[in-house]
């Protein structure tokens, strides 16, 4: 008989070795049976699996995490390394996880849940739907001549005190929709794993920017990585607090231009790559759906929802896997606050839990909803009140899991 539960230390090596089936890994852990666990690990009882017996069969990682939401900070449920057994497929059990972990979720008061899929009609099952895309930019080195080299820059190192690049951080993702914090881990975890690579052997460099007057305003991660012969400098990640910092971060490319052929970023898309030099004909860009989230809370969702003015809607929604959203509710908003209740009104609009993830986190707008070809959104009443509340807002996940 299977077991569904969350893991024990004992257990991780089981999961790991399932990674390297799953994910086309290669890995000799006949050292590792009696090593410690990673000090910068996930604790183990982040980890849900299904045994039988004392064998694992599937698992997955339901990471801790507090995200920013229309300038609230929320618990987020990160999933992570989902993978079953091949002897063991077919089986449902991914889906019996998420049977269980999904409404503990929702008791333990998180709010969203995110993930990066290895397929999107896979996850759409459990209630998730895409929320951020990124713009995969590459851009010759050479061509980003026009942007000057400012300030200073200065490189970070494995165990190198981590509060500047925390103060950019923290300002970056402020007005972000799912920017992650990375304060929120003890001891300091998230960023002594962001910063433990060291570049003489990974070839992975992290400087921090600052203007001439002294103060931080941005920082970039990038990594050496050689395609078809080219030395591509792949950004990592990019953070800046303006505009200002944005550019005195991109500085570095130039100066570079001997070492790297390309410039490489998954960058956010509320960064116009056309904006990065003169000619935009040499802009490679596609547009990629990348992260997907649902909501664990609804409730808490749309009380805490940015929307301007004041007015009134009635919403319906149906959420196969956590009962407790299901249903219609009345949101009632003014400048001085929200109220959202229980009601038997009659629905303005009702939409299944994928469509009103999209909706409340900003990554589509009303209207952009409406066209699609998707079942599960209907508008029908109290249109011009929707428009004003359901909006585009700045979506990034900062985060890889």
């Amino acid at each position: 008989m299977t077991e569904i539960r969350r893991m024990e230390n004992d257990d991780l090596l089981q999961l790991s070795r399932i990674h390297t089936v799953v994910y086309n890994q290669r890995k000799d852990y006949s050292k590792e049976e009696n090593q410690k666990p990673d000090p910068l690990g996930h604790p183990a009882g982040w980890a849900w699996g299904v045994f039988d017996g004392k064998k694992l069969l599937a698992g997955m990682t339901e990471i801790e995490y507090l995200m920013r939401f229309d300038g609230h900070s929320v618990k987020m449920s990160g999933i992570s390394g989902v993978g079953t057994l091949p002897e063991a497929r077919k089986g449902g059990l991914v889906r019996r996880i998420f049977e269980k972990l999904l409404p503990e979720a929702y008791e333990k008061g998180v709010v969203f849940s995110n993930l990066t899929p290895f397929n999107h009609d896979f996850y759409r099952k459990f209630g998730y739907e895409i929320a951020c895309a990124r713009n995969n930019i590459s851009i010759s080195t050479g061509d980003l001549s026009e942007i000057k080299s400012s300030g200073t820059f200065t490189q970070i190192f494995p165990g190198d005190d981590t509060s500047l690049l925390a103060e950019v951080h923290s300002s970056y993702i402020a007005s972000l929709n799912h920017g992650i914090h990375r304060d929120y881990w003890p001891l300091d975890r998230a960023w002594k794993c962001f910063t433990r690579e060291d570049p003489f052997s990974t070839g992975t460099y992290l400087y921090l920017w600052k203007d001439e007057n002294g103060k931080a305003g941005s920082y970039i991660k990038y990594k050496d990585i050689i395609e078809d012969g080219d030395h591509n400098m792949s950004v990592i990640e990019l953070a800046f607090t303006g505009i200002k910092g944005l550019y005195g971060a991109l500085g570095i490319v130039s100066g570079l231009s001997a070492q790297f052929q390309n410039l490489k970023w998954m960058a956010p898309v509320f960064i116009d790559p056309y904006d990065l030099i003169g000619d935009a004909w040499s802009v490679e860009n596609e547009t990629k759906p990348r992260d997907m989230t649902r909501i664990v809370n609804v409730k808490t969702a749309l009380e805490l929802m940015r929307r301007s003015g004041e007015g009134e809607y009635v919403i319906e929604t149906e959420d196969e896997n956590i009962s407790a959203n299901s249903g219609k509710y009345l949101v009632q908003f003014a400048p001085e606050g929200v109220k959202v209740s229980r009601t038997q009104k009659d629905a303005d609009i009702s939409c299944d839990i994928l469509t009103l993830s999209q909706l409340v986190t900003g990554y589509r707008s009303l209207e952009n909803a409406m066209y699609s070809r998707r079942e599960g959104l209907e508008v029908n009443s109290n249109l011009e009140t929707l428009k004003r509340v359901f909006t585009l807002r700045p979506q990034h996940v900062t985060e890889i899991f």
